[in-house]
C-alpha cells in the first residue's frame, strides 16, 4: 500500500487537488450567474425600450387624432397632417395589437364623418375677401357634426381606455 513518506506528500497533493477543483467549480458557477444575471439584465432594457416605443406610439396617435380635430375647426388644408399621419398608421399597424387598432379604426370612422359633416356646415367663403355666407343648406350639416362630436369624444376615450389597458399589461411583464 502506501508508506508513510508516500503519504506526507500525497495528503498535501490530494488537499490541493480538491481546493483545485473547488477554485474550478465556484469560478464556473460564478460565470454562469453572471452571464444569466447579464442577460436578464438585456431581456429587460428591450423589454423597457419597447415599452417607450409602445408609449410613444399611442401618444403620437392621440396627438394625430387632436390635430385633426384642429385642423378641421380651424378649417385648415390637411395636406400636412396626412403627411404625419402615414408613417405613424404604418408603425400601428405593425406594432399595436388589435385591441387597441379596433378603437383606434373606430375613433378614426367617427372623425372622418364628423370632420366632413363640420366642414360641410362651415359657411361658404366669398371668394378673397374674407367675408363668408351662410346658406340654410349648411344646417343639416351642422347638426350631423354636433351630433357626431361627443360620439367623437367617447371613441378617443375608449380608445384611451385601450391603451392604458395595453400599457398597464406591459408595465407588468416588465415587473415579471
Amino acid at each position: 500500500m502506501w508508506s508513510p513518506e508516500e503519504l506526507k506528500t500525497a495528503v498535501p497533493l490530494g488537499q490541493a487537488l480538491l481546493t483545485g477543483l473547488f477554485a474550478i467549480g465556484v469560478a464556473v458557477l460564478t460565470w454562469k450567474l453572471t452571464g444569466r444575471r447579464e442577460r436578464l439584465k438585456l431581456q429587460q432594457e428591450q423589454q423597457m425600450q419597447h415599452y417607450k416605443s409602445m408609449e410613444d406610439l399611442y401618444a403620437s396617435l392621440l396627438e394625430i387624432l387632436h390635430e385633426g380635430i384642429r385642423y378641421t375647426e380651424a378649417g385648415l388644408s390637411y395636406d400636412e397632417h396626412y403627411r404625419n399621419m402615414s408613417p405613424l398608421l404604418s408603425r400601428a399597424m405593425l406594432k399595436a395589437p388589435d385591441t387597441v387598432l379596433q378603437p383606434f379604426q373606430d375613433a378614426c370612422d367617427v372623425m372622418s364623418a364628423w370632420s366632413s359633416a363640420h366642414r360641410k356646415g362651415m359657411p361658404t367663403k366669398v371668394g378673397n375677401t374674407g367675408f363668408a355666407m351662410v346658406s340654410n343648406l349648411d344646417f343639416p350639416h351642422q347638426e350631423r357634426a354636433r351630433e357626431l362630436r361627443p360620439l367623437l369624444t367617447d371613441e378617443m376615450l375608449r380608445l384611451n381606455e385601450a391603451m392604458k389597458k395595453d400599457l398597464d399589461i406591459r408595465r407588468k411583464d416588465l415587473r415579471a
